[in-house]
C-alpha cells in the first residue's frame, strides 16, 4: 500500500488552487451623451467594479444641461437655494453595484455638485448595454434619494387591532411574471442598487445620443 506524505498533499492542494481562475469581477462603465426631447444634453462618465467581499467601489460624473427650477413644493422654507438655473452636475463616489446580463444598477453618495441640495443624497444609476446594435440606442436613468425614518406602522384602519401589525409582506405586481417584488414594511435604510427590483426602472427615450456604455456581468 502507498502511503503519500502530508507535505505532498499540501503542495497538490497549493497547486490546484493555483490553477483554479479567479471569479471575474463584475464591472460597468460609459463616456456617454444623449438628448431627449427637449434638446438639452445630458452627460454620464462613470465606472464601477464589485470587491472580493461583494461591495463595490467607483465613479460617477453626471451632468444635465436642462434648467432646472426650485420650488418649495411642501412649503416649509427649506430650501437652500432658489429660481431657476442653467443644469446641473453631480461627482459621486460609489459603492454597491448589481449586474443583470446586459443591464447593472449603482448607487453611491453625492461629493460635490453645483446644486448644494444634492450634495450627500444618494444616487442611483442604472444602464442597459446593448451592444453594437446601431438602431437601439444604451439606455440610462437615474434618481436621488435622501433616507426617510418611517413615522408610521402599516395597520387596516377597520379593525381597532390588527393582527397583522408587525408581519411582513411581498409586495409584487400582479401583471408582471418577472416582478420580484419588495418586502414591505420597507428597511429605513439608505437607497442602494438593490433597493428596487431591475423590471421597475423607466428609462430616458434617447433622440440623439453617443458615447458607450459597457456591462461585464
Amino acid at each position: 500500500m502507498k502511503i503519500t506524505s502530508p507535505a505532498s498533499i499540501l503542495t497538490l492542494l497549493l497547486l490546484c488552487l493555483a490553477l483554479t481562475p479567479a471569479a471575474a469581477a463584475q464591472s460597468s462603465s460609459g463616456l456617454y451623451q444623449f438628448t431627449v426631447d427637449d434638446s438639452y444634453m445630458k452627460y454620464l462618465d462613470f465606472n464601477a467594479r464589485t470587491q472580493a467581499d461583494g461591495s463595490a467601489t467607483g465613479e460617477l460624473y453626471l451632468s444635465d444641461e436642462a434648467p432646472v427650477t426650485f420650488q418649495d413644493v411642501d412649503g416649509v422654507g427649506d430650501r437652500t437655494q432658489t429660481g431657476t438655473v442653467k443644469g446641473f452636475y453631480v461627482k459621486a463616489v460609489l459603492d454597491d453595484l448589481v449586474v443583470d446580463r446586459n443591464q447593472a444598477v449603482m448607487s453611491g453618495v453625492v461629493r460635490d455638485s453645483s446644486m448644494l441640495e444634492l450634495v450627500g443624497l444618494r444616487v442611483l444609476l442604472t444602464v442597459v448595454d446593448n451592444g453594437d446594435n446601431l438602431k437601439v440606442p444604451d439606455y440610462v436613468t437615474w434618481g436621488f434619494y435622501r433616507t426617510e425614518k418611517r413615522a408610521w406602522t402599516p395597520s387596516d384602519a377597520e379593525l381597532k387591532e390588527d393582527p397583522g401589525v408587525g408581519l411582513r409582506w411581498l409586495a409584487t405586481d400582479a401583471e408582471r411574471k418577472d416582478d420580484e417584488g419588495y418586502w414591505m414594511p420597507r428597511e429605513e435604510a439608505p437607497a442602494g442598487a438593490k433597493t428596487f427590483t431591475l423590471a421597475s426602472y423607466e428609462f430616458f427615450n434617447a433622440s440623439r445620443a453617443s458615447g458607450d456604455i459597457a456591462v461585464n456581468p
